[in-house]
């Protein structure tokens, strides 16, 4: 049996996983899926203006998500 540590389970690992999502892409990839949920709420209660505006949020953060992408060169 295996003991683990609170040291060994907070333990960063050397290299990101392939398939993560880098850290200086994560927040505009958070308020990309936070806007798209609170745009499918507002729908789902008739409010087609309010979506509208928070799609448009969505979008530029997934601007900024390739923004970043093309300047770090990764994915």
């Amino acid at each position: 049996m295996t003991v683990t540590t609170p040291a060994s389970r907070s333990a960063a690992p050397a290299e990101p996983q392939t398939g993560t999502i880098p850290l200086s892409h994560l927040q505009p990839v958070l308020a990309a899926f936070n806007a798209c949920n609170l745009a499918s709420a507002y729908l789902e209660r008739g409010n087609v203006a309010a979506a509208r505006r928070k799609l448009v949020q969505a979008l530029a953060s997934v601007n900024q998500v390739h923004a970043c992408a093309q300047q770090g060169g990764a994915a």
